[in-house]
């Protein structure tokens, strides 16, 4: 899930003004940032599933960054980190929120892959909405977008014009962005589709030389 937790980073931004959108939406996507870096670090390992032809990511490994033990974790330095500070503490609750927020999002779209903690036993969890229909997991992002975009729409009713054709260039430019996800994804997996792999299954993950684990696969 991508434009779905902008969605919360939108609703927060509405209940919440003052805190910066910048920091509103590294916060609602911190865990795919770390993600990022400790796939890239060879950590944890992820997937895209193809076959039902709208692809998505699958983790295969990802306990420290998708684990909801650390995504609390990460929830509490972040707000800890804010309110220690005096003129930056009002955002400690909404930018904390916007962090805890990720996991749940995630719940309802990852196929059991997110676990609960990286100790203790093997318990993996993930309602499987975008395994079992890719297509309404997209249209459920969609829809939390535009809800969340509404929201903080309606909170800008007094504000000044200016503002309002902000609103609806910065939503074009979120659909733009979401939509340049989907075709990046396709992308991945039209260039590291290997013959020994299975059909529908095209790793991500990369090794610490930083070739994803397909393409060292062909070579």
């Amino acid at each position: 899930m991508v434009a779905g937790h902008f969605a919360v980073a939108l609703v927060i931004k509405a209940r919440a003004p003052r805190v910066p959108s910048l920091l509103l939406l590294l916060a609602v996507q911190l865990p795919d940032w770390i993600w990022l870096i400790l796939a890239w670090l060879g950590e944890e390992r992820g997937r895209w599933i193809t076959a039902t032809g709208l692809p998505y990511l699958q983790f295969d490994y990802a306990p420290y960054s998708h684990s909801l033990f650390w995504t609390v974790f990460y929830s509490l330095v972040v707000f800890l980190l804010f309110i220690g500070a005096r003129e930056q503490r009002h955002w400690a609750v909404p930018l904390s929120l916007g962090v805890l927020s990720h996991w749940p999002l995630d719940w309802l779209v990852h196929h059991a892959d997110l676990p609960l903690a990286n100790f203790g036993p093997l318990i993996k969890l993930g309602l499987g909405l975008q395994s079992l229909a890719p297509g309404a997991a997209h249209a459920l992002e969609l829809l939390l977008l535009l809800a969340g975009w509404g929201v903080y729409y309606r909170s800008l009713r007094r504000a000044a014009d200016r503002q309002r054709v902000f609103a609806r260039q910065g939503l074009l430019l979120l659909l733009a962005a979401w939509l340049a996800l989907l075709l990046f994804a396709s992308w991945r997996t039209a260039v590291y589709s290997a013959p020994s792999l299975l059909a529908d299954e095209v790793p991500v993950c990369c090794s610490r030389d930083g070739l994803p684990e397909a393409a060292k696969a062909v070579a």
